[in-house]
């Protein structure tokens, strides 16, 4: 009760949802208003901030009204000047307007100034004639002369780097030398130089100094450029906390739905699987490590500043699921600008009671300042299917079957080498029968290869996509609004993804002191979804039934139905799972409005209001021709849920600087509200399959309604304080107090500080020889706590109703009892986790990265406990137990080859985690081969010794074997009483003898490793030579050792190919046999052996995929007319080639019930700018 009544105080000022509701719409109202306003405002003129130029031979009119196009400045000259100018080349990308105009007018009689949005060109001054000097007259101009070149490239020269006078209009540029010559007025001048990728620089310079050699610092983009972090944004060099940052640009965004399989090996430290190929198919994202047992470990997601939560399709109700969907898949990858993964305590504080497994920030694209742009792109991608599982044709099944049956009459009547009986023996007195073969030597010749399932099932996958957008803005009004269209059919027949997508992002300044802006986006996802099963027999999904389903039996009868197999009816039939109706569809609306007022310098104010509205639909039919749809004369079902989140935040910034200190401070506070609720029904015993869902009342039997909804919120207090002086010492601190109402009464509020500090060792004046190698060194160290708020529902009291049916009527009774029991003291689970981090750049910032060692301690950890009671509910979850998940991140960037046509630049990435138990619970009872500090996802086997082979002595310790089984190391044992029975220790646990026994028992088993990577590594190289760019991505898992699920179930054994009728994969040819004494496959009753097969199938998984390899050329411009800027063309693979030990399908998704394969796509793609 007193956890109700919080929860009622809590969202005490949101009582009425209806209100709060309205409040919302209002808002959004008047927002699309003012933001219609503001568009028609933006497209009445504008201009841009980068121009782009490739043209030979031009005039500099044409030239110029180029840049006049590109810009909106207005352009003054005279005709005849004009045509005088000689013909010009040039070739610049998103350069300044300055750098621009300075290399046309170089080499040029003409001169220009540039006043408010106005060039003006005109004839330079004649040299100004001599008067004789007065002590009242002013100082003549004096030239200046110098030569301009790179720092990182010793003596080579910067032709077309500007050269201005600070505080005046006054600019040249220089030659193919490098050299400038340009008149300063008076007796001494500021120059200032600038050269595109390389860091503007400012020389004095007087008559006294009238020559300069100046060598450009390449920029160093790293350190310069600007990250987000939590709630607010921060140059990178100022960090203090692990945060890696990845630009989209950097990124193959082609053929993929969704940004996170983009991702893979471009940050250290962020895991991401790919649990399901399928079109829109689930990720499991992780960030460094996964410490929570009970709880989630997926990272909080982020986008624009708004937390969002996993808003799937609902269960299908019927017996195959269609895997899982992606949390990103609402939103188009084409739309977001950059991706930050905070890591440590410092970074992620600042989200407190979520932020336990890290938190990834996504921020879209925006508008800036400048004419319209319309940029449009579409691909269309193509995966060509070659079944991976190779299975046996109907010729070769029917020689197997009779081989497995001979072998099967064999062992079962002890003929040797299975037993001491001759086969003479056997045959004059046979168990069950004599032997005969099923199929005949001329049956099996002519018979052909039979049903191949695969091929019925699956075709070449295709994917489409369509994106535009357009943006600009003036000063006061930026917009960017997209739209995207994205088509994919699966290699699994009637599997599809579609997406249809909208964003715009808007910003308004109303004054100097207020700015205000809109962020949504809506989505609509429409799945039509193949059928994955869950299990073996009867729950076998599409692929799984397509291994098994023998070649001998047809797709369908004479009858038009679709037969089963006659030996094991439990069996689907492949093809018939193409005739389910199974249809979700998932609608979501994210939007944030929010007004930054600044009422005096450096302080920033900042109101927020965001909702995240989705809704999600599932309807789902079994007819008739299907297995389990024949069992209940079809079964419909409908499902829905409904997932709202409303987010308050206000939050105030200021900053400033005192002499050389600097200080960032941030307060704020935030309340989120989550609504969720859900509702299925379904019937069947139809008489006929053309209604589908359409009309359950059609159905004899109803099946049970169901309903069900929540309410929670989470209220916050946070802050933060940031502090640096001359960017040599920093300071942060970050403290969030979270209020949850999921929470126990006693533990709903929790507080999570954190601290660090760092040290630029380059910028110390006692370390000055440091500065000779490295442009930056900075250590860092921080520490902190982090909650993980992602408790399951049933960790909590809760009370069900269940209906009683009276015998002999309709008639029934609900009742109502107690489902689980409450914990008052049940709170979330902390991380306290420790970082060192070290940060460098060497050669002028043409390499970079950093090393991180990291340790966090998960305590509280979520758990069952048994209660000493004999009543129906007799556990309860609690706090019990610790984790530690520790180890070391490396990144390296690198550019290195950078000239003016030719440009490469590498990405390392390279992690470790290590996830082990540091404290059990207190009645923790381990089972003989467990110790209290194993890893989590520990892996305990015994050890394989080979296969038994005839003629070899059978060992001692396992009397059972029989040849071409699996042998078992006897490696330890127990001292046992004078009965025969274990001794234990004062602690309850058994006495080890530390050498073989002559048994096979527990004692023989042993830890093994555990299913987690020991290394994931990612490399990334980005070439550009002229117009030409090629990007490749490699990701990589080392240390990964497991058994190959489909080998070990369909490849070794041949028994079931007999007795069941199964298919097998080919490799069952070479099992063992008498007559085939493999060492590697074991015989096909390996699994009959008493002592297991211990490790015997597992193998090395480590891979290294070549995730993405894109080849880009960008079309020259005078190849199209003014209305097109640029174009690009580009073609793409997809998981081109994998290296790899592992024999089975894919050492990433593969599983026990034959998941949706990863496949090869190729990809080809046109984007347009105008």
């Amino acid at each position: 009760m007193r956890f109700i009544a919080y929860r009622q105080a809590l969202l005490c000022r949101y009582r009425n949802c209806n209100t709060f509701l309205r409040k919302i719409c209002l808002v959004m109202k008047l927002t699309l208003f003012l933001l219609f306003a503001c568009l028609l405002e933006a497209n009445a003129g504008g201009y841009a901030q980068g121009v782009t130029l490739k043209m030979n031979n031009a005039g500099i009119e044409v030239v110029l009204k180029e840049i006049k196009k590109q810009t909106g400045y207005h352009i003054i000259y005279g005709k005849s000047e004009m045509a005088k100018a000689p013909k010009i080349d040039i070739d610049i990308k998103n350069a300044s307007l300055e750098e621009a105009l300075a290399l046309v007018f170089k080499n040029q009689s003409l001169s220009y100034t540039i006043r408010d949005r106005f060039i003006v060109i005109a004839p330079k001054p004649a040299p100004p004639v001599a008067l004789p000097q007065s002590e009242y007259s002013p100082l003549p101009p004096v030239d200046i002369k110098g030569k301009v070149t790179a720092e990182d490239h010793p003596g080579q020269p910067l032709e077309g780097a500007s050269v201005k006078i600070k505080g005046s209009d006054a600019g040249t540029s220089t030659n193919s030398g490098g050299e400038f010559s340009i008149q300063i007025p008076g007796e001494q001048a500021t120059l200032v130089i600038s050269y595109v990728g390389y860091q503007t620089t400012e020389v004095q310079v007087s008559r006294a100094n009238a020559s300069v050699n100046i060598a450009l610092k390449a920029a160093e983009a790293q350190t310069d450029e600007i990250v987000v972090i939590g709630y607010g944004t921060q140059k990178k060099r100022d960090l203090t906390g692990a945060v890696s940052s990845v630009k989209t640009k950097d990124l193959v965004l082609s053929s993929g739905p969704e940004i996170g399989n983009m991702l893979k090996g471009k940050v250290a430290g962020l895991t991401i699987r790919q649990n399901s190929a399928q079109p829109g198919g689930g990720l499991d994202i992780l960030v460094r490590g996964a410490g929570s047992v009970n709880a989630s470990n997926a990272p909080l997601l982020v986008v624009d500043g708004f937390p969002i939560v996993d808003m799937e399709q609902p269960e299908s109700g019927g017996r195959y699921n269609a895997g899982t969907q992606s949390i990103l898949n609402a939103f188009n990858p084409n739309d977001i600008e950059s991706i930050e993964v905070l890591k440590d305590a410092s970074a992620t504080s600042i989200y407190g009671s979520r932020a336990a497994n890290g938190v990834i920030l996504i921020s879209t694209k925006r508008g800036s300042e400048g004419a319209l742009k319309v940029q449009y792109s579409n691909n269309f991608s193509f995966q060509k299917y070659n079944n991976p599982f190779d299975v046996l044709p109907l010729n070769e099944w029917m020689q197997v079957r009779n081989e497995a049956a001979w072998e099967q009459w064999q062992f079962d009547n002890n003929v040797y080498p299975y037993g001491n009986r001759t086969q003479e023996e056997a045959e004059a007195n046979p168990v069950n029968g004599p032997f005969r073969k099923l199929y005949t030597q001329n049956a099996i010749n002519n018979v052909g290869r039979g049903t191949d399932w695969f091929d019925l099932v699956t075709r070449d996958g295709k994917t489409m996509q369509h994106n535009i957008s357009l943006s600009g803005g003036t000063r006061y009004t930026k917009y960017l609004i997209s739209g995207n269209y994205y088509d994919q059919d699966g290699i699994i027949k009637n599997a599809s993804f579609k997406r249809y997508s909208v964003r715009a992002n808007i910003d308004q300044e109303i004054n100097r002191f207020i700015k205000t802006g809109l962020n949504f986006t809506a989505s609509r996802i429409d799945n039509k979804n193949s059928q994955l099963g869950a299990d073996q027999y009867e729950n076998s999904g599409i692929i799984r039934a397509a291994i098994q389903q023998g070649p001998h039996i047809p797709a369908i009868d004479e009858n038009g139905d679709y037969p089963l197999n006659p030996q094991l009816a439990l069996q689907p039939n492949p093809y018939s799972l193409l005739t389910i109706s199974d249809q979700g569809r998932i609608e979501r609306f994210l939007g944030n409005f929010f007004v930054d007022i600044t009422p005096v310098k450096g302080l920033t104010v900042k109101l927020k209001a965001g909702i995240d509205r989705g809704s999600s639909k599932r309807q789902n039919y079994l007819p008739t021709t299907t297995l389990h749809g024949a069992l209940e004369h079809g079964r419909a079902y409908i499902s829905s849920s409904d997932n709202n989140s409303y987010l308050l935040e206000a939050t105030a910034n200021y900053n400033t600087s005192i002499a050389k200190h600097n200080i960032d401070l941030l307060g704020g506070v935030s309340e989120q509200r989550f609504v969720t609720s859900s509702h299925s029904e379904g019937a069947t015993g139809f008489i006929t399959d053309a209604f589908l869902w359409n009309n359950l009342g059609a159905g004899s039997v109803q099946l049970p309604s169901n309903s069900a909804g929540s309410k929670n919120m989470i209220a916050s207090y946070f802050g933060r304080f940031n502090y640096n002086y001359k960017q040599r010492y920093y300071l942060t601190a970050t403290v969030r107090t979270d209020g949850a109402s999921v929470f126990a009464a006693n533990h709903k509020w929790g507080t999570f500080p954190s601290a660090a500090i760092a040290w630029n060792l380059a910028e110390e004046p006692l370390l000055g020889f440091l500065k000779n190698t490295f442009s930056r060194l900075k250590l860092r160290l921080s520490y902190g706590q982090t909650g993980n708020a992602t408790i399951n529902s049933n960790a909590f009291a809760a009370y069900a109703a269940y209906p009683a049916w009276l015998s002999g009527s309709d008639s029934r009774l609900i009742g109502v009892s107690l489902a689980r029991l409450e914990n008052p003291d049940l709170k979330w689970e902390t991380t306290t986790g420790a970082n060192l981090g070290l940060d460098f750049s060497v050669l002028n910032g043409r390499i970079d990265g950093s090393i991180e060692l990291f340790n966090n301690v998960i305590s509280d950890l979520l758990a069952t406990k048994s209660l000493n009671s004999y009543q129906e509910v007799n556990t309860i979850i609690a706090n019990i137990g610790k984790t530690q998940s520790k180890g070391f991140e490396i990144t390296i960037n690198s550019r290195n080859v950078q000239t003016k046509n030719f440009q490469w630049k590498t990405m390392f990435a390279l992690s470790r985690y290590k996830d082990t138990w540091k404290e059990r619970a207190p009645d923790w009872k381990p089972a003989v081969y467990e110790s209290a500090n194993d890893p989590i996802r520990a892996v305990y086997s015994r050890a394989a010794d080979g296969i038994l082979q005839v003629g070899e002595q059978v060992p001692a310790s396992q009397p059972e074997l029989k040849p071409g089984m699996i042998k078992i190391k006897d490696i330890d044992g127990f001292e046992r009483d004078a009965n025969g029975n274990p001794v234990v220790d004062a602690n309850g646990r058994f006495i080890r003898l530390g050498k073989a026994d002559g048994m096979i028992d527990e004692a023989d088993t042993k830890l093994m490793g555990t299913s987690d990577p020991s290394f994931m590594a990612g490399l990334t190289n980005i070439l550009t030579y002229k117009n030409f760019s090629l990007n490749f991505d490699f990701n990589a898992l080392f240390g990964r050792r497991f058994a190959d699920p489909n080998y070990t179930t369909y490849g070794v054994s041949a028994a079931g190919v007999y007795s069941n009728g199964y298919n097998a994969l080919r490799i069952v040819k070479e099992r063992w046999t008498p007559e085939n004494p493999s060492t590697t496959h074991p015989s096909s009753f390996y699994g009959w052996s008493p002592y297991g097969v211990g490790d015997f199938f597992v193998q090395d998984a480590w891979f290294i995929r070549l995730q993405n390899i894109s080849l880009g050329y960008n079309l020259p411009h005078k190849w199209f007319g003014k209305v097109i800027s640029a174009a690009r063309i580009h073609a793409d693979a997809q998981n081109l080639f994998v290296i790899t030990p592992y024999t089975g399908v894919d050492p990433e998704t593969d599983s026990y019930t034959a998941a949706y394969p990863y496949i090869r796509t190729y990809t080809i793609g046109l984007n347009i700018n105008f």
